[in-house]
């Protein structure tokens, strides 16, 4: 439910792109539309993935695949998954001894059996495999992603070394929430771990490295952050916010008060109504409580699972593990608090927001949380968001709530303060995609809203849709499951799904979780209907990479003439012949997975409100005759704030606005925070270029600056790769 990175920006940024993709063809096996039921063939056949032909999945062809002699039926199925995987490791790119038990879960005919990866005993963050077996320990498939191969050992680093990790990981989420200061956050270290962002599809991602994971949370949890910061070179590899925007039942009021925890334990937060108790006078109380029950019966009837069991938290109170709720929460830049958010333990509301799908979203991430732990960012956080949406919907359209007629079926937060925010049935009338080549796809080059996980769960919402109620969409005519078919078959999804999962992986795996409910008793699903969830994924588009316009881009020459620089700064570090004034930073310190347009820096004007701060070069350059400039840069600009490059003639006494000189791509816009001059403006749909002719500077020894001056939070300029040269 929750974007919180800094005010604005989220509401600047509908789609951002570097560059367009090609879309991949599907592979002749995945989701195939004449699967058989699982049999007895002992035959497999990979899936591969369609870019870079690392195997995801590992699948039965015609039948299961036969348990290893010596694991008999009744074996446990974690003994039964390690044999298997004894034989099918590599596929993955892998040994079987890299690969250690994480945990099982009974589906009832079957179980999915989860292995993490390590190297020399250090885990590799997000890099797993699941397994799914039948009911006699059958392989049926095996899906996941395992990460690459480290080229170093790990670092090892003395406490003083590490405390220094830690505040920086505390420093790039003060930075990266604006914050002023690391006063107030806390960091919990959870030790080593190797990290490649393939595995979690981060755009442009360099290889496996060593890092160290935090948690940086503020103390009443507000502001939380997974931070890994590279052992070796001490810069932030990725920072993405941990806040996920909930029988026995406890709830608790904050009255509209600030309070500095939310644990509802009757102390830090008192009592609102418990399990057994009257109602309350507080109609946020009272609907928070019967919408944990609704919810409870949800889970209990379709996918006999005890919520409370498993993810309620028991805080030593004498409550007992309990579903827990604080409700009409208050913080210090707004109250009433018009949203709502699981913190990893419990439910917190703000006023007016407690309705029965609001509620059932977020404790949906909690059970998210206990089972596939999809990271929340990028594509695996968007399908966070989706088995969210798809759980808070099963509630809504099952409890006969009065808010809830055939207009507003498919509809999230009716009848809420916040009005309705997505449309499952539609995602395209709220700014979604519902297929992933939509011009509404976000492909989160800037990190807005943690790579667009509340705008890319759109896909996800509309094949839950699909599945439910059926509709002819994008060539395909199918016929709709019903609820409680939908629920069994994402339940089995969200057991199997692995933490990095793209819409690749729920391309492949949502038809087989289909297909292991076949003969399931009380499941009812059948071979044509997973016949319907083989076009859904189909329909939406799952296969393909997304597909959107990108950013104004120019070449360095026209008419193909090859360009021979005689000044080039990349901003990989700040001593490299600039001057960082203010809040301008290297694009690590704020946490960007090393987002640059060339090398793996850019500079960063991560300015707050009143800011008026320069990048400037510190000794001027002499211009050649028929010179050009140009450099890549991405922006997302609020409007009145300014971002302009300028020059001065006379070492930085006068400063001229770059737009006078002829250009492409350059600034448009009069701002009055640069005096009325040119700014760039809006979003630039990530990095592009902008190019201006300094022919009429020949001779002159000229700085330049990039300035930016901004009356608002919710602006942000990166800049790389910034070029003096000539054509010829």
């Amino acid at each position: 439910m929750r974007s919180r990175l800094v005010g604005g920006l989220a509401a600047l940024a509908t789609v951002l792109s570097g560059s367009a993709v090609v879309a991949t063809a599907a592979p002749a096996n995945a989701g195939s539309l004449t699967s058989p039921v699982f049999g007895k063939q002992p035959d497999a056949i990979v899936s591969q993935r369609g870019n870079d032909g690392t195997v995801r999945v590992l699948e039965s062809k015609g039948g299961t695949i036969e348990r290893p002699q010596g694991i008999t039926a009744k074996a446990k199925p974690e003994a039964a998954a390690e044999a298997h995987l004894t034989r099918y490791a590599s596929a993955f790119g892998v040994q079987s001894e890299e690969l250690s038990l994480a945990k099982a879960t009974d589906l009832g005919d079957g179980s999915a059996v989860r292995f993490d990866r390590s190297v020399d005993g250090i885990d590799v963050f997000g890099g797993q495999v699941v397994v799914s077996l039948d009911s006699l320990n059958n392989l049926e498939f095996i899906v996941g992603e395992t990460g690459g191969k480290p080229q170093r050992s790990f670092p090892t680093l003395d406490l003083f070394g590490e405390s220094k990790l830690a505040n920086a990981a505390k420093q790039v989420v003060a930075r990266r929430e604006k914050l002023g200061s690391t006063s107030g956050l806390e960091v919990e270290s959870e030790g080593r771990a190797w990290y490649d962002g393939k595995v979690l599809g981060v755009p442009d991602a360099k290889g496996i490295e060593p890092v160290y994971s935090y948690k940086v949370h503020s103390e009443n949890l507000d502001i939380s952050y997974q931070v890994l910061v590279n052992a070796a070179t001490r810069k932030t590899e990725i920072a993405y916010s941990l806040v996920q925007h909930a029988i026995n039942r406890v709830v608790c009021d904050a009255e509209s008060q600030v309070v500095e925890e939310y644990a509802c334990d009757g102390e830090t937060v008192a009592y609102a109504r418990t399990e057994g108790d009257a109602p309350s006078a507080v109609d946020d109380v009272n609907k928070v409580y019967d919408y944990f029950h609704d919810t409870s019966v949800r889970f209990s009837s379709y996918i006999n699972t005890d919520v409370t069991q498993l993810i309620g938290t028991d805080y030593g109170d004498g409550q007992g593990k309990a579903l827990r709720a604080t409700v009409r929460v208050c913080t210090t830049e707004a109250c009433p608090y018009e949203n709502a958010f699981w913190d990893g333990e419990q439910m917190v509301f703000g006023e007016g927001v407690t309705t029965d799908d609001i509620t059932a979203h977020e404790l949906a991430h909690g059970v998210t949380q206990q089972t596939s732990n999809l990271a929340y960012i990028f594509q695996s956080g968007a399908i966070n968001e989706g088995l969210s949406d798809f759980w808070g919907e099963m509630v809504d359209i099952n409890n006969g709530s009065d808010d809830d007629n055939a207009d507003t079926r498919w509809q999230i937060g009716e009848g809420s303060s916040l009005g309705v925010i997505r449309d499952m049935q539609d995602p395209g009338s709220l700014g979604q995609p519902d297929r992933m080549t939509s011009p509404d796809f976000f492909d989160g080059t800037s990190f807005e809203d943690n790579g667009g996980v509340h705008y890319n769960s759109g896909v996800f919402n509309k094949a839950i849709y699909l599945m439910t109620d059926g509709e002819d969409f994008n060539g395909y005519q199918i016929r709709g499951l019903g609820p409680a078919k939908t629920a069994k078959i994402g339940w089995t999804l969200q057991n199997l799904l692995p933490p990095g999962a793209d819409y690749k992986d729920v391309f492949y795996t949502l038809p087989l979780s289909c297909r292991k409910n076949i003969g399931r008793a009380g499941s009812y699903i059948t071979e044509d209907d997973c016949q319907q969830v083989d076009k859904v994924v189909r329909a939406t588009e799952m296969y393909k990479d997304p597909v959107q316009g990108s950013a104004q881009n120019v070449d360095y020459c026209e008419d193909g003439l090859k360009h021979t620089p005689s000044y080039v700064q990349g901003f990989e570090s700040k001593n490299d012949g600039w001057t960082f004034q203010g809040n301008w930073f290297l694009s690590n310190e704020v946490g960007f997975y090393r987002y640059a347009a060339v090398g793996e820096e850019a500079a960063v004007a991560w300015s707050l409100a009143g800011d008026d701060i320069s990048l400037t070069q510190s000794v001027a350059v002499e211009i050649p005759a028929d010179a050009f400039i140009r450099y890549d840069h991405a922006y997302l600009l609020d409007d009145g704030d300014g971002a302009a490059l300028e020059y001065s003639e006379d070492n930085g006494f006068t400063w001229k606005p770059a737009a006078d000189l002829p250009n492409v791509n350059g600034e448009d816009v009069p701002v009055d925070t640069l005096g009325g001059a040119d700014s760039f403006a809006g979003n630039s749909l990530g990095f592009g270029g902008t190019r201006y002719d300094a022919s009429s500077l020949a001779g002159k020894s000229v700085k330049f600056r990039f300035h930016s001056a901004v009356a608002t939070d919710n602006s942000a300029w990166w800049v790389d790769n910034f070029k003096i040269y000539n054509c010829g």
